[in-house]
């Protein structure tokens, strides 16, 4: 077999743990696509013997897990869903579409989606029941923007099929983060020069295979990022008093837009972002600031949005 000819399917499912029948259409364009085919919770017998010796040992909770890269671009039309919108509902997130004006997506704390993978391997196809995951996003000076994916799901015995022909037809070329690509990024209301931009949503993503059920869930998140800006003069702008929490919390409104025509710009935005910690480098000559940020909700669910327009 070759590691190179894969593909991968992903649907939402209706019933959880039900086969969504996720066809070619369903296909992800992906980047660094690997799989864990057979994971769990592995128990040694430790059985009384009259010799030395290793022992036999069972998987008490097979699982699977996936992860992979997906460029971050819109659909090409502004009020229809992106093609990765199935992979960010299974990680928690609820889609809210304004027909022919934007997409929205915002994380929940119940009901939350799951999906249908299949992981095709040059003639294996394995089969990912329930999956719910985790997701980064990912902007760097120069480079293509991404969003990083793992997911846990049900496991099922591999078997033999053939490669599928995947149609990602719905994926649009990204834009690479630019000054021009990029055009506003603004912590409480100031404009930064900035290098970077990244954000995890930290899901706790648990399988609990134990008596009468067996399910992957979400019991947590802790949403937090980092951001790397140039250091302005202290008199221009005093970025250590944003950070300081000593004496009293500062939270602040984050926007990021990247992408300047209709159908592929994409906003983050968090209304109460707390910058927690500071470090300084040099990049280029220039010094830079090295930021870490906890994004908390205002009002619940909302500490962060991701908006296609």
């Amino acid at each position: 077999m070759f590691f190179r000819k894969k593909v991968l399917l992903a649907k939402v499912e209706s019933t959880y743990g039900t086969d969504s029948t996720p066809a070619a259409t369903d296909a992800v364009l992906t980047k660094s696509l690997n799989i864990q085919p057979y994971g769990g919770n592995i128990v040694s017998r430790d059985l009384d013997r009259s010799t030395l010796g290793a022992q036999t040992q069972i998987n008490t909770g097979p699982m699977v897990t996936v992860s992979f890269d997906v460029e971050i671009a819109g659909s090409g039309t502004a009020g229809t869903a992106p093609a990765l919108a199935d992979c960010l509902e299974a990680c928690g997130f609820l889609e809210t579409i304004d027909a022919g004006v934007d997409v929205a997506y915002t994380p929940v704390s119940s009901s939350f989606d799951s999906a249908t993978l299949k992981y095709y391997l040059d003639g294996q196809e394995h089969k990912i029941l329930g999956a719910r995951g985790n997701v980064s996003f990912n902007m760097a000076k120069g480079a293509i923007p991404t969003m990083s994916f793992s997911f846990t799901g049900l496991y099922a015995t591999p078997s033999a099929v053939s490669l599928p022909t995947e149609d990602v037809s719905d994926f649009v070329s990204p834009i690479a983060v630019t000054n021009t690509n990029t055009p506003t990024f603004t912590i409480g209301g100031t404009a930064v020069v900035a290098e970077s931009f990244a954000v995890d949503m930290g899901n706790n993503v648990v399988h609990r295979n134990i008596i009468g059920d067996e399910v992957v869930s979400i019991t947590d998140r802790n949403a937090t990022g980092s951001m790397v800006v140039e250091a302005p003069a202290i008199g221009t702008k005093n970025w250590f008093s944003d950070v300081e929490s000593h004496s009293g919390i500062t939270t602040a409104v984050v926007e990021l837009i990247h992408g300047t025509a209709a159908g592929n710009i994409v906003t983050f935005g968090g209304p109460a972002v707390q910058l927690s910690t500071i470090d300084i480098a040099d990049s280029d000559g220039l010094a830079v600031y090295n930021m870490a940020s906890i994004w908390t909700p205002s009002s619940g669910d909302d500490e962060i949005s991701i908006t296609f327009t």
